[in-house]
């Protein structure tokens, strides 16, 4: 991991940590303007993310429930209900207000634009 975006240890657990919980899989990307994560969560509805962004930490969470259809019964179940919870310290500020996420295939796209100050600059010797 570079040293723009590392995961968090520093923060907090979440209460009532189960053993469904698991940290998904995910690559972060960057450029000059922007960092991209993807975040594998394979079954997890749009409805069942939330992404938080407080004091440089980025925290994505998702939920997948076991449901069985109505009028069914469940006669063998390995899919069971899962939490994902990722937390990434982002260590360059990034424009909250043009963030973006989407969700296709199971899997998450967030951008993260960089703020104009954390961006690199040219300076032109005379």
């Amino acid at each position: 991991m570079n040293a723009t975006c590392s995961p968090s240890t520093s923060a907090p657990a979440t209460s009532g940590v189960t053993e469904s919980l698991r940290k998904p899989l995910y690559n972060v990307n960057g450029s000059t303007d922007a960092y991209e994560v993807r975040v594998e969560m394979p079954g997890v509805p749009k409805s069942g993310v939330k992404l938080d962004l407080e004091d440089g930490i980025l925290t994505v969470r998702g939920e997948r429930n076991a449901t069985v259809p109505e009028g069914m019964k469940a006669l063998h179940r390995e899919l069971s209900p899962l939490s994902y919870i990722l937390r990434l310290r982002l260590n360059t500020p990034v424009d909250e207000d043009k963030m973006s996420a989407k969700l296709e295939d199971g899997v998450l796209s967030i951008r993260l634009p960089l703020k104009e100050v954390a961006k690199p600059r040219q300076i032109a010797i005379q």
